[in-house]
């Protein structure tokens, strides 16, 4: 039967419409895929190098017990960002002679061929066998392989699990943001070191290898867990029926804001909705715990106000930039009906300014916890949360009006370029280049500081002139409509 149901996808893949397209950009990924499964097994074979090289004097085995763990972390984060649910034009096989558990066993089975479960096996074989299986015996060696192997389904089928609540309640969504949050912070102020945790464990496998069927034990718990999830809700019309019965909900709220509030409304709808834009929001999240990156306690005290400026820039910013590059295009299915209805497009553009700036607002206070690192980064996030919502948005909605090109929302975003052209590039560009026009002037003829106030100031005023913003992008907006409305009508 599983082979019945490949076949099927199989012919479904050639006999598409955009088979050749689909076929010139799974070449393009496969050339990456290839490059980076070959720096995996390198990496892996020169890792008991590099560890002794970081490590003078040390076990090295020991020091990779402690790392495990930091990887499977990364590796759950990595997986939420690019790991697409498993998909299956399922409703019409339901109708047939088909145990429903067959297509459920597939869908699993089929998840699992995924370039980020070979990712774990051919970066840590290569030291297990040369270090772990010299040093302490091929059957420990074989333990912990499998140790490895059992981690990774756990990791596999725990996303799949969470991104399937998520899809009916964001609170899943919420949650395992916290989750990450709350460990990622526990382990960088030590109150619990999850190095300690790794190498504890994984010395205690080194010693008693049945360690390693507790591990296969939890793997087998989440296969069962995703597997009793699908069973349960099989109709895919369900699971989606129960998604919009959860994120229906109007936000009454925003109807205090007049045709604004409820635009933006619908924004927010569609990026909890569509697993493109929604990788958007999870992508904002994530990057939110980039201020330990970019926030050093060294560049602080020597005072690199240039380096954490550009931190602040991209943090209150970074939403900014990725919804900001496809603006309308992320409408483009049913822009038409907006342009057809009774709507102001300079109304609908001013949606998008109040967008922007709720969510730059709701990421400037989150972020100004790292604050209690120094008050100084609150005055740098200042300068670029005004920035952001006075110049970048103003790029944000120019770059917009240039876009003629549709994309499909319902997609992932890995390794997604359907939308991408030059002028995404270009925009890309400009928005690096336009802060350091702005900073460095004041900061080479007076000091640091004199940029900072320089940048707050430029998005400070062109904020308060927003409206005389709306209207030269309305009129740019006019000049480019048809086009616009044409290729989003290209499929």
């Amino acid at each position: 039967m599983i082979k019945t149901l490949l076949g099927h996808q199989w012919k479904a893949f050639w006999r598409s419409r955009d088979a050749g397209k689909s076929m010139a950009i799974q070449l393009v990924i496969g050339f990456f895929t290839i490059y980076m499964l070959v720096s995996a097994i390198g990496l892996g074979f020169f890792l008991q190098l590099l560890l002794r090289k970081a490590y003078p004097g040390q076990d090295i085995i020991k020091i990779f017990y402690g790392f495990i763990l930091y990887y499977f972390l990364f590796d759950v984060m990595i997986r939420f960002l690019m790991q697409d649910l498993p998909t299956l034009t399922i409703q019409p096989y339901l109708i047939q002679n088909i145990q429903r558990k067959q297509l459920i066993r597939f869908l699993n089975v089929r998840s699992l061929f995924t370039v980020l479960n070979l990712l774990p096996l051919l970066l840590f074989t290569p030291f297990i066998v040369m270090s772990i299986g010299t040093a302490h015996g091929y059957i420990v060696a074989a333990a912990f392989m499998a140790g490895i192997l059992s981690l990774t389904v756990f990791n596999h089928f725990l996303v799949l699990y969470v991104k399937r609540k998520s899809i009916i309640s964001s609170w899943w969504l919420v949650m395992f943001f916290v989750v990450m949050a709350v460990v990622i912070a526990s382990d960088y102020y030590r109150i619990f070191s999850l190095s300690r945790i790794s190498s504890v464990l994984f010395s205690f496998l080194q010693e008693h290898i049945w360690v390693c069927i507790l591990l296969a034990g939890m793997a087998a718990l989440a296969y069962f867990n995703n597997y009793s999830f699908l069973l349960k809700n099989l109709y895919l019309e369900d699971i989606v029926g129960k998604g919009r019965r959860k994120e229906g909900a109007d936000y009454t709220f925003l109807n205090r804001f007049g045709t604004i509030g409820v635009l933006a409304g619908l924004d927010i709808k569609l990026i909890l909705r569509n697993k493109r834009p929604r990788s958007i929001g999870i992508l904002t999240i994530v990057f939110l715990f980039y201020g330990f990156i970019f926030y050093k306690e060294q560049y602080i005290k020597e005072g690199w106000w240039g380096a954490l400026m550009a931190g602040g820039i991209f943090l209150t910013g970074l939403f900014v930039s990725n919804y900001g590059q496809f603006l309308f295009a992320w409408q483009s299915a049913h822009f038409d009906g907006l342009m057809a209805s009774n709507l102001s497009v300079k109304t609908y553009i001013k949606s998008k300014f109040a967008l922007f700036t709720a969510v730059c607002t709701i990421v400037l206070l989150l972020t100004s916890l790292y604050g209690l690192l120094s008050w100084k980064l609150l005055l740098i996030q200042l300068a670029g949360y005004l920035y952001n919502v006075g110049v970048h948005t103003v790029i944000a909605v120019f770059f917009a009006t240039h876009s003629y090109k549709g994309i499909d929302i319902g997609k992932g975003s890995a390794f997604n370029y359907q939308g991408m052209s030059a002028e995404k590039w270009i925009y890309a560009m400009i928005v690096f280049l336009v802060p350091m026009i702005i900073y460095w002037p004041f900061a080479l003829f007076i000091n640091s500081w004199a940029g900072i106030l320089a940048l707050g100031i430029m998005g400070l005023l062109s904020f308060l002139l927003q409206d005389w913003w709306v209207d030269v992008l309305t009129k740019e907006f006019f000049k480019r409509k048809y086009k616009i409305l044409s290729g989003f009508r290209e499929r």
